[in-house]
């Protein structure tokens, strides 16, 4: 997964750049003359499959200017806002992670969060924690096998827990939030992790 990077010292300003072409029209521009411009989007579809999981989207915790001191920045499951604490300072968009499955409908299935990976670069590593599994309609807790406690959240660390597919389509999405721990004087560069879920169908 790509979690953004980091830039140190001052905010950075965005100055909105316009860019355009000024034609000079004159009696001798010939009448066949065009201009003509094109612009690319990229597009993306997902498509899943029975008993499979995929990943739709990566976790981001935008732009980080890192501050003499630790700040912590932390990415919400369900809407993917940010909130920061400390002296640091985020800007840019931050998301959540959100993978698709696919069973049947009132169907079960165990889910876990097997692997966080603290996010590494060219400075010091910067930990990922409090992970957590946030709630959606397309599925509903129904219980944690292990009886240890941890309750409606998925947490990394607690096992599986059971949840049941409530849409009609069988198609259900799990989001995914956690927590950045901003070293005091990050380095600047990029660094990255990452999350692996499993999903158990029953």
């Amino acid at each position: 997964m790509t979690w953004g990077f980091l830039e140190r010292g001052a905010v950075p300003r965005h100055a909105g750049r316009a860019m355009g072409a000024a034609l000079a029209l004159t009696l001798c521009v010939p009448a066949q003359a065009q201009e003509v411009a094109s612009a690319t989007a990229t597009t993306q579809a997902v498509v899943v499959a029975p008993a499979t999981l995929v990943k739709v989207q990566d976790m981001s915790f935008g732009r980080i200017v890192a501050r003499p001191q630790a700040g912590t920045v932390t990415v919400n499951g369900t809407t993917g806002a940010c909130t920061v604490t400390g002296p640091i300072l985020e800007v840019g968009t931050c998301r959540q992670a959100i993978f698709a499955g696919m069973g049947t409908k009132n169907m079960r299935a165990r889910i876990s969060l097997d692997s966080v990976v603290s996010l590494t670069g060219p400075g010091q590593a910067m930990v990922l924690d409090q992970v957590f599994l946030s709630n959606d309609a397309t599925i509903s807790f129904s219980g944690n096998p292990n009886a240890n406690g941890q309750g409606v959240g998925l947490t990394q660390g607690n096992g599986n827990q059971r949840y049941t597919i409530a849409s009609n389509s069988g198609i259900f999405t799990l989001k995914i939030g956690g927590r950045l721990n901003v070293n005091a004087n990050q380095l600047p560069g990029i660094y990255t992790g990452s999350i692996t879920v499993t999903v158990q169908y029953q």
